[in-house]
């Protein structure tokens, strides 16, 4: 899949200033961090916005074009925005280096129904979002987990979640990403089930000491129904 581009143009000069006249002429600045090094820069603000309004996220890496620097990797480490008009005010791009392990966070999203839920279980998506280390060839901004074949019961931990082998995933433990919950509905109707069925219980007992008595209740009338009426003297 072909990364978005974005283009942007060095500057030289910086501050209050200088920032808000390259926001009149329509270009957001940003700085690109690189090294320990900070980079000044622009980047046209209608464009910037399609790029952000596609639905990137924090680990999605972007191809930066910038005069001098040629085309390299970046990801959004910060968006600035103006708290009256929700306008970007600045941002700072992350260059990566091919081969080094960078920090960043990737979502998590379910696809599927699962059965369990079909079941009556309580389907539970518990973490959203994973911070991890990557090599950025390795790096991918979304992990989709399959939950059809989830029964009541079941859970599927970070551990098990289908991810490259060069990501280290920083969690406490082994959390549970998604589960499927037995219901107070399901408990009951498996309680009823093993009450049906086993004698030895005391619901069970009394249910069958009933049963016979409610049969010979129910053929006593019967018989008196058939019994032939006394002929009269």
């Amino acid at each position: 899949m072909s990364r978005l581009i974005v283009k942007a143009t060095k500057r030289s000069s910086v501050g209050k200033n200088e920032n808000n006249r390259l926001r009149a002429k329509g270009f957001v600045p940003i700085n690109v961090i690189y090294e320990g090094k900070s980079i000044p820069g622009s980047v046209d603000e209608t464009e910037i916005n399609k790029v952000i309004n596609s639905g990137i996220r924090s680990a999605t890496l972007l191809d930066m074009e910038m005069e001098g620097e040629g085309k390299v990797a970046v990801f959004v480490k910060e968006i600035q925005r103006f708290p009256a008009t929700n306008k970007v005010r600045h941002i700072d791009f992350y260059r990566v280096t091919p081969g080094k392990k960078i920090t960043a966070k990737v979502g998590v999203r379910t696809t599927g129904v699962a059965k369990g839920s079909k079941a009556g279980g309580q389907f539970e998506h518990l973490i959203h979002e994973l911070k991890i280390k990557s090599i950025p060839e390795d790096l991918k901004d979304l992990i989709i987990v399959d939950v059809t074949e989830l029964g009541v019961g079941d859970a599927i931990k970070v551990s098990q979640l289908d991810v490259p082998k060069s990501w280290e995933i920083i969690t406490n433990g082994d959390p549970i990403v998604t589960s499927v919950n037995v219901t107070k509905a399901i408990l009951a109707a498996e309680r009823s089930e093993k009450i049906a069925v086993d004698p030895k219980s005391k619901a069970g007992a009394k249910a069958a000491a009933k049963a016979p008595a409610a049969a010979k209740a129910g053929a006593a009338p019967a018989a008196a129904a058939k019994a032939p009426a006394a002929k009269k003297k």
